[in-house]
């Protein structure tokens, strides 16, 4: 598929070199003497830049860049806003979750990019560049290889994609188990969330005692609210683990009597990237 995209280029810019300009027209090779082997220029040209499979490799880190998937530890701090207490947990768990990585277009829509593209570079820069003309050999080398650079700069955003701490978040799924400090009791923990620019907006439900005391309620609550989360990646690798900073709302959805334990949650906890 490749070998027929390159085809297709070389008669394509072929017909663009051919016609230099109305007033000047490019004698035949028999009579100049000298022959411009364009498959050989552009042949040379696409041996000095990056290769497809190295193009691929490339949308490859990018996309592994944009997974997050692995084991969680964490810490959070709570208010609990009836009776006035605070409390502390260690989480563990698992958490993936998803970044807008940007990463290439199908191969299809890339090689039609770069054909109609680089038709119209060489068409307009050759005029402009040798109006009229006839261009040296070393003249067009040049010129050839530059619009080959732009072109595939410019369609495959070479120069644009960048590793990013803060990269936009897409989706995330998160299982964790709480142990609360003071009231010495495990929470189980499920959140789901949905990235909106740089935060996750996130609904998080559990499960579990959070009494204190003898004489409190001990049975089990279940707490559900909202989670805003910001996603820091610590690498500019691949696999890059992530630090979530977050703050929370627990609001317990059962057995509400003379004391609830609703509380005001602020947090941290590591996603060690492992899969």
């Amino acid at each position: 598929m490749i070998q027929h995209c390159l085809l297709v280029l070389v008669l394509l810019t072929s017909t663009a070199i051919a016609q230099p300009g109305a007033t000047a027209p490019a004698a035949p090779p028999a009579a100049t003497g000298a022959q411009i082997d364009l498959d050989a220029l552009i042949a040379k040209a696409q041996a000095e830049a990056p290769t497809i499979e190295t193009v691929a490799r490339g949308a490859f880190r990018r996309a592994r860049r944009a997974l997050s998937i692995g084991p969680t530890v964490g810490l959070w701090t709570a208010a609990v806003i009836d009776p006035g207490d605070i409390d502390a947990a260690l989480t563990i768990g698992i958490g993936f979750e998803s970044f807008k990585v940007p990463v290439l277009p199908s191969i299809e829509t890339l090689q039609d990019l770069i054909v109609e593209r680089l038709k119209a570079q060489l068409k307009q820069r050759v005029v402009d560049a040798f109006n009229g003309r006839q261009p040296e050999p070393r003249e067009l080398d040049a010129l050839v290889k530059q619009v080959y650079e732009d072109v595939r700069n410019e369609i495959l955003g070479l120069q644009n994609v960048r590793p990013k701490t803060f990269e936009r978040p897409q989706y995330t799924v998160g299982f964790e188990a709480n142990r609360l400090l003071g009231a010495d009791r495990w929470l189980g923990r499920t959140r789901v969330g949905i990235g909106v620019w740089k935060l996750t907006l996130a609904l998080s439900a559990a499960v579990g005692r959070v009494c204190r005391g003898g004489t409190c309620d001990d049975g089990v609550k279940a707490f559900v609210g909202p989670e805003i989360v910001l996603h820091a990646l610590i690498s500019d690798q691949p696999r890059a683990s992530v630090i979530d900073a977050f703050v929370r709302a627990d609001f317990q959805a059962n057995g509400r009597g003379v004391e609830t334990y609703d509380q005001l949650v602020l947090g941290a906890r590591y996603l060690l990237d492992v899969f």
